[in-house]
């Protein structure tokens, strides 16, 4: 039998800060394990301090050079531009190198901690989908899932899918195993014509043995829960039991929300938790190794951590009560939130905020058809 579902948290992870006015904030990850523990599901996980990727590690994915720069950008504030650091997305900081390798760790970590027999593991810290092999990318600085992959490969050869729902495309993953076989990439999101990378369209499905094993759906703004569920159902799922994956990776970024700042889809924790529980069922039924889930996107902070307790609570098959914890309003007050959801799950329909519904319906029906056309014969299907 395996062993409880491992949650890779520390305080250091907290100083992986751009600035103070840069979207992605170290109080996700704060509000999120304090939610987490008032709640009481931590009692029910292993909690492991994450260590500090070597540098060998690093170098799984990423170049020695770009390794250098990142270095010499956290020791000499030096900025690098020809590798992403030092942009407006990705401004340098002292710590930007050690904090980078403490966010590898964690997800390192929870991989090693599944090849030893661990049931699941959620590393909410994890998910920087956008880094690059030699360059810095969409707030990401080393990617976490790439070199967590490459290093499992190094021990097993198996098969991994990786699920990304995150609203902006997952391409620095996709592009690491473009042309491998042996781990297909699924990545639902906004279309990269209204959305950062600019990239994830249909037409991207893999290259040389990999043709077929890099799978897209682009969605119009607006699109939201019954979409999302429609993707997993129609897309996701063939696919997974077709592939019969030994290790599901999901990549959980929650910026598809209707409350995210950043994006423009409206998902709803609904439609998150349908397809949360399905990944959790199917993941028992056929992966031999479990389920490496990692965080990700999300730039409303007190709803990030609504949402990440929301799913540690589905992959622990946990109740949680349907009122915000007292304590955790308090917290967010402390901190200087006033927008704080007065429910752990979100009661109203969404208003339709950017394309009509018809729109986002039609571009969906056709989005499907194309990947049936272009991915589904490499399978079987």
């Amino acid at each position: 039998m395996r062993g409880k579902l491992v949650y890779p948290y520390s305080d250091a992870l907290l100083q992986y800060e751009f600035k103070k006015d840069h979207p992605l904030k170290p109080d996700r990850l704060n509000l999120t394990y304090h939610l987490s523990k008032y709640l009481g599901l931590l009692d029910k996980v292993k909690e492991i301090e994450p260590t500090l990727a070597s540098r060998q590690e690093l170098e799984l994915f990423h170049s020695p050079e770009y390794i250098d720069a990142v270095e010499d950008s956290g020791t000499n504030n030096n900025t690098h531009p020809q590798y992403g650091l030092g942009t407006s997305d990705n401004p340098i900081f002292p710590l930007i190198h050690d904090t980078g390798a403490r966010y590898v760790g964690a997800t390192l970590d929870a991989m090693r901690a599944i090849m030893d027999g661990a049931s699941n593991a959620f590393c909410i810290s994890g998910g920087l989908h956008h880094a690059h092999k030699n360059v810095a990318s969409g707030f990401c600085i080393y990617n976490d899932v790439a070199i967590a992959i490459n290093m499992l490969h190094q021990k097993k050869k198996c098969r991994v899918l990786y699920f990304d729902f995150d609203a902006h495309h997952g391409d620095g993953v996709q592009n690491a195993f473009y042309r491998s076989k042996d781990i297909m990439t699924i990545s639902v999101h906004q279309t990269g014509k209204t959305l950062f990378p600019g990239t994830g369209f249909i037409y991207e499905t893999g290259a040389a043995e990999g043709v077929g094993y890099s799978v897209n759906v682009p969605l119009l703004p607006g699109a939201g829960t019954p979409e999302l569920i429609r993707v997993f159902d129609e897309v996701v799922v063939p696919l997974f039991e077709s592939f019969k994956p030994d290790l599901l990776v999901t990549q959980m970024g929650v910026d598809g929300h209707y409350m995210d700042p950043l994006a423009h889809l409206t998902y709803t924790s609904y439609g998150y938790e349908t397809i949360i529980r399905k990944l959790r069922d199917m993941s028992s039924d056929i992966c031999k190794l479990g389920w490496l889930a990692v965080g990700g996107g999300g730039y409303h902070p007190v709803n990030v951590a609504r949402l990440w307790t929301l799913f540690l609570a589905v992959m622990l098959d946990e109740e949680v009560p349907n009122e915000m914890p007292t304590e955790f309003k308090e917290a967010c007050i402390q901190l200087g939130y006033q927008e704080i959801p007065e429910l752990m799950r979100d009661e109203d329909e969404v208003v339709q905020l950017y394309s009509s519904r018809e729109d986002v319906a039609l571009d969906l029906e056709r989005a499907i058809r194309r990947v049936n056309e272009l991915v589904f014969p490499y399978h079987g299907l």
